[in-house]
């Protein structure tokens, strides 16, 4: 008897540990015994779980008229729940069988209902209430509700690590999730993935078998929660000469990126501390053109449910509204006889409003500070929401005044103190955002402060080929002779494709101008630098006085450049 139980106790484990844990929650929505529910296809994730009783179906209120794509409103005082959607608006209060559509008073088989803490109404009722037709599966206890819309193709990942958040957090996360109509979500727990490319053939396995296409990845938590890729700094700019052969290495500093997850062409084996110089002049076989936006919310256990209510909150207070973009710029790259400095991306901006060959800005106001930058950032926080623009020398502790300064216009104490409105931010040569973990500017302005999905560098980017002129050939000036003549001509649309990480911010704005979101526009900014980039690899530029190859600055900028944030929903 003995020699039987200890026989099945091996056998369970041997059988537990080939078998490969439950990473994903089923696109299908089969969640076994448990009640489950798919809009055209698309499964809808509850933060507790749907019941039954008295026969009917009941789901949290939350989820199911978000997941239908109605506003949802609670009054306290008179327990009154409100759906609206197309003009359709439902009423119902807790523990009242009667329930109101358009006004007119019809009867509930069972009245909402509290349960955990949350609001349980009627699935079929609410849902029938919207026009849209419901059926029960029996045998897979599934509520499945069509609005005659074809099913969705788009694959949207929402990735965390169900060891690094509280329910709270898990929670938001699914209710955050449902917000995506247009897409068929997977919520996928990285919990036992100890590095990026295990993470990324989990992803390539989990879309093969799903198909379709895939729409974006968000991730939720610190590189240490859910892991991004290495890279190493090793760049060759210059030929080889007798005493160097040209190549330049970092070899103390791994960089993090979660630029590789936006794209599923690569073999994983490549990518383990990924070295642009492999990309560069190796030719390793690795695609870093981005086929779909990949975001990354770097906060952890406790933070992410507050943060995904202000991102609502955010979207909520500025619907329809024109967001002014105010930059603050601390330049230092200045040369001999010129206005501006070279890493002084406020005044590319200006530019890109006022010079006929961009014309962008045209709708939205600009406002630009050279002078009291702290003063100004307070001042245009108080003024109301603002797209943010910092550029400055600085660390992930903040953007400083001055070359080689210590001294913070914009630091992780002053971004605290942001608080009388929203803003998003793109913030600009400092690595803001470096090792994307919690010991940055970047992190403390999303737990602690009022930013919104910033776009930050994990590296500093100054001196990387950000040039606001060339000098280049130009006509012999009046009442002189030669023709050899050169100076300082300010980078146009074309000189923009000379390996100028400027080319980036130029198609970023322009896809703002034309009514894309930030997310949208910054992988759509990305993959035509990345084109470019890839078309320039083996091109050498005279720049500085030195023949080089360029676009090796340009590989550092992709990896570095991260939408940190949430993706937009519709």
């Amino acid at each position: 008897m003995k020699r039987f139980q200890w026989t099945s106790v091996f056998l369970i484990f041997l059988i537990c540990t080939l078998l490969p844990f439950g990473s994903f929650a089923a696109a299908s929505g089969d969640g076994g015994s448990e009640i489950t529910a798919t809009i055209d296809s698309r499964p809808i994730f509850f933060d507790v779980a749907p019941q039954k009783i008295n026969g009917r179906v009941m789901v949290p209120l939350r989820a199911i008229f978000e997941s239908l794509g109605a506003e949802v409103g609670w009054e306290g005082s008179t327990q009154t729940i409100t759906g609206k959607k197309d003009g359709i608006v439902i009423t119902l209060r807790l523990n009242d069988t009667k329930a109101e559509i358009g006004g007119k008073s019809v009867p509930l088989d069972v009245a909402p209902t509290k349960i955990e803490g949350r609001t349980f109404v009627p699935a079929r009722f609410v849902a029938e209430s919207f026009g849209t037709d419901v059926k029960w599966d029996e045998s897979r206890k599934q509520v499945i509700i069509s609005t005659g819309a074809a099913a969705p193709d788009g694959r949207y990942y929402f990735v965390y690590n169900s060891q690094k958040v509280t329910t709270q957090d898990m929670a938001s996360i699914k209710l955050f999730a449902n917000k995506f109509r247009q897409t068929r979500n997977v919520l996928l727990d990285a919990a036992q993935f100890k590095s990026a490319p295990q993470l990324y053939d989990a992803l390539k396995s989990e879309q093969k078998k799903l198909g379709g296409k895939v729409a974006g990845i968000q991730i939720f938590g610190l590189a240490s929660d859910v892991p991004s890729f290495t890279y190493t700094h090793k760049l060759k700019f210059f030929p080889a000469k007798a005493e160097w052969n040209g190549v330049e290495e970092n070899k103390d500093k791994k960089f993090v990126s979660d630029y590789l997850y936006s794209t599923f062409k690569n073999d994983s084996k490549y990518l383990n501390d990924v070295s642009v110089y492999g990309i560069v002049q190796e030719n390793l076989p690795i695609s870093v053109i981005p086929e779909w936006p990949v975001s990354r919310l770097p906060l952890t256990e406790g933070e992410i449910a507050e943060y995904i209510g202000n991102y609502d909150a955010y979207r909520e207070q500025n619907e329809g509204k024109s967001v002014p973009t105010v930059a603050v710029s601390a330049p230092v790259e200045f040369q001999k006889g010129l206005d501006t400095a070279q890493d002084d991306v406020a005044f590319f901006l200006n530019r890109l409003k006022e010079d006929k060959e961009f014309g962008l800005f045209k709708n939205t106001d600009q406002r630009i500070h050279y002078k009291s930058l702290a003063a100004n950032l307070t001042k245009e926080n108080k003024a109301g929401v603002m797209d943010l623009v910092v550029s400055g020398r600085g660390d992930k502790n903040g953007a400083s005044l001055k070359k080689d300064s210590m001294e913070y216009f914009f630091d992780r104490k002053s971004v605290v103190g942001l608080n009388a409105n929203y803003y998003t931010a793109f913030l600009w040569n400092f690595d803001a955002a470096a090792d994307l973990d919690a010991d940055s500017i970047v992190h403390d302005s999303l737990a602690k402060g009022k930013m919104i999905n910033p776009i930050a560098h994990t590296i500093p980017q100054f001196g990387r080929g950000n040039l606001n002129s060339l000098w280049l050939p130009i006509p012999t000036p009046e009442g002189e002779t030669g023709d050899d003549w050169h100076g300082d001509v300010p980078v146009d649309k074309e000189h923009l494709k000379w390996d100028n990480p400027y080319f980036f911010v130029y198609k970023y704005y322009e896809a703002i101008g034309s009514g894309k979101t930030r997310l949208e526009s910054f992988f759509e900014a990305n993959a035509a630098y990345a084109a470019l980039t890839v078309a320039n690899k083996n091109t050498p530029r005279f720049l500085f006085g030195f023949e080089g190859m360029y676009s090796a600055n340009s590989f550092e900028f992709l990896f570095s450049l991260h939408y940190l944030g949430l993706a937009d929903y519709e």
